[in-house]
C-alpha cells in the first residue's frame, strides 16, 4: 500500500464508528430493487476487504445508496482506495471528491457550464431549470452535512490529511481544483 501512514490514520480516526446492523445499510428511500447487490455486498464484506473490482462494479456511481451509519463505516476504506487504487477506482473516486465539496448554491451554474457545449441537443432548458431547483432546495447540503457534519475532530483532521494526499498523488485528474476547493469550503477547518 503506497500511502499506508493514510489508511492508518484513517482507521485509528473512525475505529469507533460501530457496523451498522444489516438493515441499517442502504439509505431508507432506496427501493429494495436498486440496492439489492449493493446491500448483499455491504453484508458480506467488511470494510478493508473489499476489491478495487468490488469498488468499482459495486459501489461506484452508488455512494448515495449508503445509510450514514453505514457511510462513516466504511468510508476510511474506500478512501483509501481511491488514494491506492485510483487506475482501478478512478470514475469512484471522481465520485467520491464531489461528495468531498460542500455544495454551494452557485455551483449549479458550474454544472450546467460544464455540461453546455458537449451536446446542446441532449442539454435541455428543463434540465437547467433541475439543477437550479435541485441546488436551491438545499438537499446537497444537507446531504454534505449527513455525511461530514458529524465527525469527530480526529476523523476529520484524517479526512483532511486524506484529501491533501490524495490531490498531491492524483490532483493533476481534476482540472477545475476541486481538491482544493473542497479544503477551502469546509475541511481546512481540521488543519
Amino acid at each position: 500500500m503506497k500511502h499506508e501512514h493514510i489508511a492508518d490514520q484513517l482507521k485509528h480516526a473512525f475505529q469507533a464508528r460501530p457496523r451498522p446492523s444489516n438493515t441499517e445499510m442502504v439509505a431508507s428511500d432506496v427501493s429494495e430493487y436498486e440496492a439489492q447487490a449493493f446491500s448483499a455486498l455491504l453484508i458480506e464484506r467488511e470494510p478493508w476487504s473489499l476489491t478495487p473490482l468490488e469498488i468499482r462494479d459495486v459501489i461506484g456511481t452508488n455512494l448515495w445508496m449508503f445509510s450514514p451509519k453505514a457511510f462513516h463505516y466504511y468510508l476510511p476504506a474506500l478512501l483509501s482506495a481511491t488514494l491506492n487504487h485510483f487506475g482501478s477506482v478512478s470514475m469512484f473516486a471522481n465520485e467520491v471528491v464531489d461528495a468531498l465539496i460542500r455544495p454551494e448554491v452557485g455551483d449549479a451554474d458550474a454544472v450546467i457550464a460544464r455540461f453546455e457545449g458537449k451536446d446542446e441537443a441532449a442539454f435541455t432548458v428543463s434540465l437547467k431549470t433541475y439543477i437550479h431547483e435541485w441546488y436551491d432546495s438545499g438537499w446537497p447540503d444537507t446531504l454534505f452535512l449527513h455525511r461530514f457534519g458529524t465527525l469527530t475532530q480526529e476523523e476529520g483532521e484524517a479526512v483532511l490529511k486524506y484529501i491533501e494526499a490524495f490531490r498531491d498523488a492524483h490532483g493533476e485528474n481534476f482540472p477545475f481544483d476541486e481538491l482544493n476547493v473542497a479544503i477551502e469550503r469546509y475541511w481546512q477547518r481540521y488543519g
